[in-house]
């Protein structure tokens, strides 16, 4: 389970389709950065975090 970098909902980030947690909201994207990867909720958080990462990271 990871947090959205944007605005901080649980995510899962494996695969629904792929796992048991079929219940769990899906990372939809990530992004690695600094060495880190980070998820999100949606493809819209993930462009925000992509314009200005130090303000999220």
């Amino acid at each position: 389970m990871a947090r959205c970098a944007v605005c901080g909902a649980d995510v899962e980030k494996t695969n629904p389709e792929e796992t048991d947690y079929r219940e769990e909201e899906y990372a939809v994207a990530q992004v690695e950065y600094e060495g880190e990867t980070y998820a999100f909720c949606s493809e819209e958080h993930r462009d925000a975090f992509t314009e200005n990462p130090a303000e999220y990271a």
